[in-house]
């Protein structure tokens, strides 16, 4: 981070009471009996096995440690170098948790001696004992199960992290596995015996139909992540650059309860809305740009995904006006098409039905990504099968994305939303977004932090 950020994220922090250096967040405030729930969902995946699933290594210093998804799905604990084992044979769990010393303890981790009442696992056992523990499952156990896919951490998208650590794998002058296949190779070597199967599309499957505890707290994370778009609206300003509309996101999703951004961030303007993964935040805007933000916030390991396009001035031009009506109208169309039963892939002809009664037309406008873009959930970009191409069902959380880029009139739009399919349709769980021309300019007239910041420089 830059100095600049540092400085008017320590000078916000100051401003509204908080310490720059405390977490906000807190652990996942589930019962154990979800845990145990979602322990036996895996069990039933795998009667003729084992499920063999690391936590994360301990954090680098002065880096805070966040736990692998996977481990806290099915633990709520943030222990590091924790393992658990799930007996799909035996129907029950196994805890490994290593040593506690002064050195190792964070105030976010739950001591083992509290452990069995956060996980609703009765065998808790030293991490010195998981060896051990293997060599006595050679005995009735055949098949390991463990996750092939590396962890996700705080602010990684879950299959482009994949992409990453395999392109380093097969990088000629690298080639380094991720933490999860050298723990396959060395399964392998001590462990002949075993056979290993990849867990993770099982663990996939379990975590892309949330239920009624992750489902609230989705609402609760897409409530926070809206509310920091809003002071977004009222702080932009021409000239200001885009890192520090980043760091304002930050701070409002941290002051309101997140750990920080679900992704990292992407403040978009001039000729760099264009690119979706564009993610420097460098450039000065000027008067006229519109911009798009893409960034939402990890609540209690739960992420939003939230995009939204706005004129840095405030005031959007006849242009700029058409292009907000055309997207807002597909993406009113996409949520009220979106339903469980269907292929996201074969919507298109609804929404286009639906707009073209406000003469629209999708084709000629050229409004792309008319389909659920990714699946959400405790990574922004969630592992699974296509969601495009995926019968939807209740309990599943994904991204609603239209937009148009206009490269050769400098200009473009997208709406991003969270949405829950449910029973019998969708809920928005970002309801809270400006989205229309008048909203947006409403909230934008409105003082925000950087009027503050000119008022102190004009004294």
């Amino acid at each position: 981070m830059r100095l600049k950020q540092w400085f008017v994220l320590i000078l916000c922090m100051c401003l509204f009471g908080m310490s720059v250096w405390c977490a906000p967040f807190e652990l996942v405030a589930f019962d154990k009996a979800e845990f145990k729930a979602r322990r036996a969902r895996l069990m039933a995946l795998i009667p003729d096995g084992i499920a063999i699933i690391m936590g994360a290594e301990e954090a680098q210093p002065y880096e805070i440690f966040f736990q692998n998804n996977d481990f806290m799905y099915f633990s709520g604990i943030e222990r590091q170098d924790a393992v658990l084992i799930v007996d799909g044979i035996n129907k029950e769990a196994l805890l490994f948790l290593p040593a506690e010393s002064p050195e190792r303890q964070y105030p976010r981790m739950v001591p083992g001696k509290e452990a069995v009442d956060t996980t609703g696992i009765a065998k808790i056992l030293p991490l010195s004992q998981f060896t051990s523990a293997l060599l006595a499952y050679q005995v009735e156990v055949e098949n390991v199960y463990t996750p092939f896919q590396p962890q996700e951490k705080l602010t990684h998208c879950g299959r482009n992290n994949t992409l990453y650590f395999l392109n380093r794998t097969l990088d000629p002058w690298d080639g380094r596995p991720s933490r999860e296949m050298n723990f396959v190779r060395l399964i392998k070597e001590r462990f002949p015996n075993f056979r290993i199967k990849d867990l993770s599309p099982r663990i996939a499957g379990l975590r892309m139909i949330k239920t009624k505890a992750e489902i609230e707290l989705m609402r609760e994370a897409g409530r926070i992540s809206s509310l920091a778009h809003i002071e977004v609206l009222k702080a932009a300003k021409p000239g200001m650059y885009e890192w520090e509309l980043a760091a304002l996101y930050e701070y409002a999703v941290k002051r309101l309860g997140c750990a920080g951004h679900a992704y990292s961030p992407i403040v978009a303007s001039g000729p760099s809305i264009f690119y979706s993964g564009y993610e420097e935040n460098r450039r000065r805007m000027k008067d006229g740009d519109m911009v798009l933000v893409d960034m939402g916030g990890d609540y209690k390991y739960y992420d939003i995904d939230i995009s939204m396009a706005f004129p840095i001035n405030g005031k959007f031009s006849k242009r700029q006006r058409e292009l907000n009506k055309i997207v807002l109208a597909v993406r009113n169309a996409m949520l009220k098409v979106f339903r469980p039963g269907i292929r996201s892939i074969d919507m298109r002809d609804e929404v286009a039905a639906l707009v073209a009664r406000q003469g629209i037309d999708v084709d000629k406008e050229q409004v792309a990504r008319i389909w659920a873009d990714h699946w959400i959930g405790m990574a922004v970009h969630d592992d699974g099968p296509s969601s495009r191409t995926t019968v939807l069902q209740p309990g599943m959380v994904i991204a609603s994305d239209p937009s148009i880029r206009l490269k050769n009139e400098g200009t473009g739009n997208k709406i991003e939303d969270t949405v829950l399919i449910t029973e019998n349709g969708c809920e928005n769980l970002t309801p809270l977004v400006p989205r229309s021309i008048e909203e947006i300019e409403k909230i934008m007239a409105e003082a925000g932090i950087t009027d503050w910041f000119q008022g102190r420089e004009k004294k």
